[in-house]
């Protein structure tokens, strides 16, 4: 089938014309209405178009439109009727159709098959974005090993290993003429430094070797899936039973017009896959020729930039490199004054502190603690002014109230206070007068947080007179 039987003769002519560049915007609009929506109404449309493309639409002249249509020029002064124009324009060129819905006068734009096709490659052209390699070769191992493990799907791994295998020679061709590209980049007359370094860094590398070239020769390595996919691919070629069975699933699926088209088909797929896999690393080496070759080429032309620098620092480098010739020393005593040159700020005024090396030093003798009896006598007065006998006696007994006996886990102590007063009153129990006794039991209790002994503090029995 020829190109123009299946597209538009004119399809082609809004890219060539004036305003091409607003066409594939316009294009750039339809294809993100197609993305979204099932169907595209032509007042939706033309609303994304004058919204996106409003500056651009009001700037361009669609006055040979008009005329061509025989249209009133006045629809082409303005942004909406501009808009109109356009969309007939690439609806005439077959760019897209128009239809109605059923039981309704509402136009929706239809999209043919063929313009998603060519409008998505032009979108795809713009992006600047590192395309993902695919894992041909390992893809097409995978679905090989699987049909022959199984016995089944023979015609879709052969199949898909075949557009596998073709679309990795279109990766290594498109990676070799890539590399020819950058190549006549670094002979491109006027190149400096910087924009060497940033083609060999930014967009080789990224693009070519870490995009493409690095993946190919260590995760989808041809010599390390070859010999299993040969071996698979002649296996099938050499028997007559696999080969049936994919012309029969090609015929079922009618992939296949006849079994006599299927066997040309399926025998042309194994062979010209079994070709490509035997000779593609004589591909792959003249990728590595190219590639050492651009690399080598660029480093030269890098080096050779540097060291011929037609700068003021190139051209001074130059005349230090040279300045051990007696002739350009004395040119440059001669032709040369040099003056010594300071200034004073605020670093100036900074001493740098020296260090010194730590040692140890001698230690402090330990001051021998001496008691004395007038600070430990105060100390005990200050204490009996503050928690005097009676103060004790009446924290006791207000204790018991009308009991004639107290546990220590029947106290209430609510803070220090009545901790300090708990404490006294065992050893205030050992002095004459004191109105009740205390017995100590085994172990503690717990009291409001506190940790204190087992005790019973008791009312001492008044004496008969």
């Amino acid at each position: 089938m020829e190109l123009f039987d299946r597209v538009p003769d004119r399809l082609f002519s809004v890219l060539v014309s004036s305003k091409k560049s607003l066409y594939v915007q316009a294009l750039f609009v339809i294809r993100d209405a197609f993305r979204a929506e099932l169907q595209i109404r032509r007042e939706d449309l033309l609303a994304m178009l004058t919204d996106s493309l409003e500056n651009n639409i009001s700037e361009a002249d669609f006055t040979e439109e008009a005329e061509e249509e025989n249209e009133d020029s006045s629809e082409a002064e303005n942004v909406t009727g501009k808009a109109h124009l356009l969309l007939r324009r690439l609806k005439a060129t077959g760019w897209i159709d128009t239809e109605y819905a059923l039981g309704s006068f509402d136009e929706y734009i239809t999209i043919p098959d063929y313009s998603i096709a060519i409008i998505n490659l032009l979108y795809d052209l713009t992006q600047e974005k590192t395309r993902e390699y695919n894992s041909y070769v390992y893809g097409t191992y995978a679905v090989l090993e699987n049909a022959q493990k199984s016995g089944s799907n023979y015609f879709l791994a052969l199949q898909q290993a075949s557009g596998n295998t073709n679309q990795l020679v279109i990766e290594l061709k498109s990676l070799f003429n890539n590399i020819k590209r950058y190549f006549q980049l670094v002979e491109k007359p006027g190149q400096d430094v910087n924009a060497l370094l940033h083609e060999h860094f930014d967009e080789y590398k990224s693009r070519i070797i870490d995009a493409v070239y690095y993946p190919l020769k260590t995760m989808d390595s041809v010599p390390r899936f070859k010999n299993s996919i040969l071996n698979i691919l002649n296996d099938w070629m050499n028997s007559e039973n696999i080969r049936e069975q994919i012309v029969s699933e090609g015929v079922e699926r009618h992939v296949y017009g006849s079994v006599e088209e299927g066997r040309a088909e399926t025998e042309r797929m194994l062979a010209i896959t079994i070709d490509i896999y035997e000779e593609i690393e004589d591909m792959i080496r003249e990728i590595d020729r190219k590639h050492n070759e651009y690399t080598n080429a660029s480093i030269d032309k890098i080096r050779y930039l540097i060291n011929t620098d037609q700068s003021a620092r190139g051209k001074l480098i130059d005349l230090l490199k040279n300045s051990g010739n007696s002739r350009i020393l004395g040119a440059m005593e001669e032709n040369l004054e040099g003056f010594q040159h300071s200034f004073v700020d605020i670093q100036s005024l900074y001493e740098q502190a020296k260090r010194t090396r730590r040692s140890e030093g001698r230690p402090l003798a330990v001051a021998e603690q001496k008691d004395d009896p007038a600070l430990v006598g105060s100390f005990l007065s200050d204490i009996r002014r503050q928690y005097s006998n009676r103060k004790i006696d009446r924290y006791i007994l207000n204790a018991l109230g009308e009991r004639r006996e107290i546990r220590t886990e029947d106290f209430v102590i609510t803070g220090p206070e009545d901790f300090i007063l708990f404490l006294l009153a065992t050893l205030r129990a050992r002095e004459e007068g004191c109105p009740y006794t205390v017995t100590f039991l085994e172990g503690n209790a717990d009291v409001g947080g506190w940790n204190l002994p087992r005790l019973c503090y008791a009312r001492k029995q008044k004496q008969p007179e």
